[in-house]
């Protein structure tokens, strides 16, 4: 660890205040900018020479280059000699949300906000492939949450349409669609699959994504081959409607999938949502009616004798959907399907 990871300090007319992550090759801070007042996010990236600080400045060359509301703002790059070693500082928008993961892990996201947070990226993606740019870094930690909906950041993988690049081994692997593993080469595929990963784990609620696939005896396999949204499973509340979106976006073969970020966002829009749920708990969901704010809530209440699925609208118990089960499987089957029928018109 640098020395001015563990103290912080002052780069500049930068004050370091609290480490946030890691990004593709740096660690981000948020910082303080004395020259404007104002708090900004700040990626440190390690330069030992010039060629490597070039290479470096890329990222934020295409940053600068993809501006887009979807994306992330970047205010400036520069070189600082940092305990007498060059670094490269990307200055950037600071956003206090936080990440998309950090949303899955609290679960605190419903199904209807994860899919306008996928459809922001997807815009950002199709911004970003009309400006010739791939990046291939697309997971939860690298969507970023604001005011309106979500960024996309994190572009330091990114690399040029038609370089045939090979992705780094420091990308997430997961995310990566089989057909890299054959030939090395990234598309716009790549980053439409990555997206439908993305899309797979918030929908389902994979809070320890890792921890999901390590439990495979040959999860490298399943990598490979394009199968791990198969091994894994959907939720039983999943519509059949999102399961086609996800297996579309997923698709092993490259030729079955969206051919394009647009493709992908167009069919996220065809989707009319019904009630927004979102789960409190293994066996209850709280929701609200896109069309007429009525509040609903649904939940397994077991008795003694039974298992009881009791429905609530606005607070009032709705005895005509409420039902009572001699055992717990049957009564999950109802209280899923009720959540899985009303998502979607």
């Amino acid at each position: 660890m640098d020395e001015f990871e563990m103290s912080l300090g002052q780069i500049g007319k930068y004050e370091l205040i609290k480490h946030l992550g890691n990004g593709a090759f740096g660690d981000v801070y948020l910082a303080h900018d004395h020259a404007l007042d104002t708090q900004k996010a700040m990626k440190i990236l390690d330069a030992p020479d010039a060629n490597d600080a070039i290479k470096k400045l890329e990222e934020a060359q295409i940053l600068h280059k993809c501006m887009h509301k979807n994306i992330v703002h970047i205010n400036e790059a520069n070189i600082y000699d940092i305990n007498s070693s060059p670094h490269v500082i990307i200055d950037m928008e600071y956003l206090p949300q936080g990440s998309f993961e950090d949303a899955i892990k609290n679960n605190s996201v419903s199904i209807h906000t994860t899919l306008r947070l996928i459809v922001d990226c997807l815009f950002a993606l199709e911004h970003a492939h009309i400006n010739g740019i791939l990046h291939r870094d697309v997971k939860p930690a690298n969507i970023m949450l604001c005011d309106f909906g979500a960024k996309l950041s994190d572009f330091g993988l990114a690399t040029v349409l038609g370089l045939q690049a090979a992705g780094s081994p420091q990308g997430y692997i997961t995310h990566l669609p089989p057909e890299y593993f054959v030939n090395r080469n990234t598309t716009e595929l790549t980053d439409v699959f990555a997206v439908g990963i993305t899309l797979f784990r918030a929908c389902n609620y994979i809070s320890d994504w890792d921890g999901a696939i390590r439990h495979f005896p040959d999860p490298m396999s399943l990598i490979h081959s394009g199968q791990l949204v198969n091994s894994l499973g959907f939720a039983p509340f999943m519509p059949l409607k999102l399961k086609r979106i996800i297996n579309k976006a997923c698709a092993s073969n490259p030729a079955q999938r969206y051919h394009s970020a647009a493709e992908f966002r167009q069919a996220i829009g065809r989707l009319s949502p019904k009630i927004d749920w979102v789960p409190t708990g293994q066996s209850s969901f709280e929701g609200v009616c896109t069309r007429t704010n009525a509040s609903y809530s649904i939940a397994l209440a077991p008795t003694r004798s039974s298992f009881n699925v009791e429905v609530k609208k606005n607070n009032r118990k709705q005895s005509s959907e409420c039902k009572s089960f001699s055992n717990f499987d049957d009564a999950s089957k109802y209280l899923f399907g009720y959540v899985s029928s009303s998502l979607f018109e």
